[in-house]
């Protein structure tokens, strides 16, 4: 009886904080039966592609490589939750390859007047040539279709405030925004619905470790999408930035990114990102004024960025790489080295080492720093510094090798 009486108490309070997702699916681990080459996100209900080039769904064990997990066709990444993902191209070299788009019905229409936090991850493919930005949400009252694979132009949707390119490899990369709802929308589109002719296009060098040809598009993979009502989260700021927290949301339409005096809604926010002026916060960790510098080289040379076993997400060090990133445009002829070292105990994962340090390495340059002022060295597990405590062996060191 006691046990029972536990088990009620952890039920009712599991379920009192948890928020309300209204993507079935989320995750894209649900499928209903198995899939033999790409272009299956149907199998993934109630997910579906509106237009005719269909979306691909990766899946673990299955006999075609091209959709597997963790390596396939396009490279090599991990699910952010669960046991699958999607895949769309957000921009082809000339619009050779068509653009692909996600699409679900939400489990219930959103309310008038309410707000809701929109959010999905995305991490550009290995093998893909370029990045760009304008990846958004198009939130609708019905479904989008076309009997086509052409662009969807969409005039209201949901993307990054800063309208950054999204290049960065081995790494979920979060995209959302607050959004209020006119009453009745319960259909949600993933993709670009921008023409090639407004979008920023980078080219990418293609990462050590592959050696098959990139592809002539930006495709990335998508997982973990929600739509979950504000009042349920705590936040749902994933690129504000310091001090600007509740600033109002931009209202712009969507063809012009200069006319703040239209009507439709555009909402905004992505990654995780501090300041965009090149200047970070003097206020310390400890809430502490710095003195002088806003980051000297003490602060940066042997900094150590921390990773959980068998890990490479950076999320909990996001702050100290800020720090990084303040002290290199301060000190423009500065130089660093970004090292990446695993424990003995992780070996079993494939080039994390790199990975550790490809992430961190991706998250600078997305910052603005250039490629010849960061230095990379993949150590391994060769220099551990406490077989005690394994956890510090599990690092990327960054020093300044050059002012």
């Amino acid at each position: 009886m006691k046990n029972t009486l536990i088990i009620i108490l952890s039920l009712v309070t599991t379920f009192g904080f948890a928020q309300t997702n209204l993507v079935p699916n989320p995750t894209f681990e649900k499928v209903e039966k198995k899939i033999k080459e790409k272009g299956e996100i149907k199998v993934a209900t109630p997910w579906t592609s509106p237009t005719l080039a269909q979306a691909d769904l990766y899946v673990p064990k299955t006999k075609n490589f091209n959709i597997s997990i963790p390596e396939n066709s396009y490279g090599e990444e991990k699910p952010m939750e669960g046991t699958g993902y999607a895949g769309i191209i957000g921009y082809s070299y000339k619009n050779k390859v068509p653009r692909s788009y996600l699409q679900v019905q939400l489990t219930e229409a959103m309310e008038e007047g309410k707000e809701y936090c929109v959010k999905y991850h995305v991490s550009l493919a290995d093998l893909s040539k370029y990045s760009c930005n304008h990846m958004g949400v198009a939130i609708t009252d019905k479904a989008m279709t076309a009997n086509n694979s052409d662009i969807l132009k969409f005039e209201s949707h949901i993307e990054s405030r800063k309208l950054k390119i999204y290049e960065t490899q081995f790494y979920w990369t979060p995209i959302c925004g607050i959004y209020m709802a006119k009453g009745g929308e319960e259909y949600l589109t993933i993709g670009n619905f921008t023409d090639d002719a407004d979008l920023q296009i980078k080219k990418v060098k293609r990462p050590r470790g592959f050696t098959k040809p990139q592809t002539y598009d930006a495709y990335y993979y998508i997982d973990n999408v929600s739509v979950i009502p504000l009042e349920e989260t705590k936040k749902c700021d994933c690129d504000v930035t310091p001090g600007m927290e509740n600033q109002a949301v931009v209202k712009k339409d969507f063809s012009s990114d200069k006319d703040v005096n239209t009507k439709t809604l555009k909402i905004i926010n992505t990654d995780g990102s501090s300041s965009g002026n090149g200047k970070a916060d003097s206020t310390a960790v400890d809430g502490s004024k710095e003195a002088g510098s806003v980051v000297d080289n003490e602060k940066v040379d042997g900094m150590v960025i921390r990773f959980s076993s068998k890990s490479f997400s950076i999320d909990a060090s996001l702050a100290k790489l800020d720090k990084v990133v303040a002290y290199m445009k301060e000190n423009p002829d500065a130089i660093i080295l970004v090292s990446g070292h695993i424990d003995e105990s992780e070996q079993d994962v494939d080039k994390l080492a790199g990975r550790r340090v490809g992430t961190v390495y991706k998250y600078l340059l997305s910052k603005g720093l250039t490629k010849e002022r960061v230095e990379r060295n993949i150590v391994g597990a060769d220099e551990p510094i406490d077989k005690k405590d394994i956890s510090k062996n599990m690092r990327v060191e960054i020093s300044v090798t050059a002012e």
